[in-house]
């Protein structure tokens, strides 16, 4: 069975599940007590929101019925043109916004959401864009509210196998690619470089070339290029593949193609896993892992057990360094779940409803019970950070509210767009020759691409 049809039927029958709670019985068109809540967290992180989505309830009495898959825009798009879209939907990119703004399929925040302090930097704004050239139709108006910040341009590592190469942590380009080519007996400092993924693979190629991009050649270059005004052919945009392909080539021979074939799953384990000592064969051990502080997650599941009461840290990060003349420290590259609000207009009592659990999930009380189910791995862009007795976690705080946070890149581009970008990922890590023919391949679909379902948000400076 091909894979379009396998994904197809997959969404028909979320779907089906999704309209179970929205019609009573299947015979009635007025809707349930319940709202309907889509999102692509599932298993041990759907049941972490679950347990948000029972709070709001505690608290409002308005009951939620959460259904997660994979593929979100898949199974949303399906709903949508059946007429039935869920209430509320946590879209885990935000590529597919500025189409859903520009149907007039979502609905414009209103009330306790918008006037909340806190949730001020949550919220994103955007304004219907129509034609050829993607012209503005009205103002901006907040559509969506960032209820969980992942942040990336950082490199983890473990300080002890790190001091074996008797090295320190980079604090330029050109110390990150002489650890890269640091050999102690025979052994190289490793990446652990990683491209498949269960929903779509490429993605972790995608963020190396945005953030190589982002601190070689800075913020105003990176903006040109995330809302299509810079092509894929420029020198900056060729030159951050280059200065990646260059990085590779430093490293273990046949990462880069190995890469192809491991989950980032693989290669977080990877990372506590001597290479000497590995016993399966996808066990690769490595050392530097450029990854978003989701990674943490998968990193606690590989940690080596320790009698110690105070033990020293078992994995740290460095931030990217700046490549070029420029200093780029302060910019961060970052991603971001947010929660939107479908539009209804014949169930007025939902809506409002809706409006409260959106107020509820950007507020200070979802964020706690968030944190509390996720061992404090729920990162968020608002007001203050809280206290962590974990100086990891404490310093991925820090960098989200110290620094300037510029969206992923891919996830500002249509989605046409970004998928195009992750396969030519896979493909320059096979064939790094074959660079200038997949730029100018990337380049056609962003010049007869839809220009009105690229995003304009820009980089956000600390408050």
């Amino acid at each position: 069975m091909r894979r379009s049809a396998r994904i197809a039927r997959t969404a028909v029958a979320m779907v089906a599940v999704l309209l179970a709670g929205v019609a009573l019985n299947g015979c009635s068109a007025e809707p349930t007590e319940e709202l309907t809540v889509f999102g692509s967290w599932t298993d041990a992180e759907g049941r972490s929101f679950q347990k948000v989505l029972d709070d709001f309830q505690l608290r409002y009495g308005i009951r939620t019925r959460y259904q997660g898959h994979r593929d979100v825009s898949q199974v949303l798009q399906v709903a949508i043109e059946r007429g039935r879209p869920p209430d509320v939907a946590v879209l885990p990119r935000v590529n597919d916004l500025q189409r859903y703004v520009n149907a007039g399929q979502l609905a414009p925040l209103e009330g306790a959401v918008t006037t909340d302090p806190g949730s001020a930097p949550q919220l994103i704004k955007l304004a219907p864009k129509v034609g050829s050239a993607g012209t503005r139709n009205g103002s901006e108006l907040p559509y969506a509210v960032a209820i969980a910040t992942h942040l990336k341009s950082v490199v983890w590592y473990d300080p002890a196998q790190l001091r074996k190469f008797g090295q320190d942590p980079p604090r330029t380009w050109n110390e990150l690619v002489s650890l890269t080519q640091r050999k102690v007996g025979g052994q190289q400092v490793r990446w652990c470089l990683a491209m498949s993924s269960q929903s779509v693979s490429g993605w972790p190629g995608t963020d190396w070339i945005e953030d190589i991009l982002l601190h070689q050649f800075g913020q105003a270059f990176y903006e040109q290029w995330t809302r299509g005004d810079l092509s894929w052919d420029s020198p900056q945009v060729k030159g951050s593949w280059e200065t990646w392909g260059s990085l590779l080539r430093a490293s273990s021979e046949g990462t880069a193609r190995a890469s192809l074939y491991t989950t980032f799953q693989t290669a977080a384990k990877g990372l506590f896993v001597a290479r000497a000592e590995a016993t399966e064969p996808d066990s690769r051990g490595c050392h530097l892992d450029h990854q978003a502080s989701f990674a943490i997650r998968e990193y606690r599941l590989h940690l080596p057990e320790t009698s110690s009461p105070a033990p020293a840290p078992q994995f740290t990060f460095f931030p990217t360094p700046s490549i070029g003349p420029t200093d780029t420290s302060a910019l961060r590259e970052v991603s971001d779940d947010v929660a939107v609000m479908f539009r209804d207009p014949k169930a007025t009592k939902d809506t409002e409803r809706a409006r409260k659990l959106m107020s509820y999930l950007a507020s200070e009380q979802a964020q706690t019970v968030w944190r509390r189910q996720t061992q404090d791995l729920a990162f968020s862009r608002r007001g203050e950070a809280p206290e962590y007795q974990d100086g990891i976690l404490a310093a991925v705080a820090q960098r989200l509210r110290t620094g300037t946070l510029c969206w992923d890149g891919s996830d500002l581009m249509p989605a046409a767009m970004a998928t195009a970008f992750e396969r030519a990922v896979l493909v320059y890590l096979e064939a790094p020759e074959r660079l200038d023919s997949l730029l100018a391949e990337l380049d056609t679909i962003r010049k007869t691409g839809p220009r009105a379902e690229w995003l304009d948000l820009t980089c956000v400076p600390p408050a």
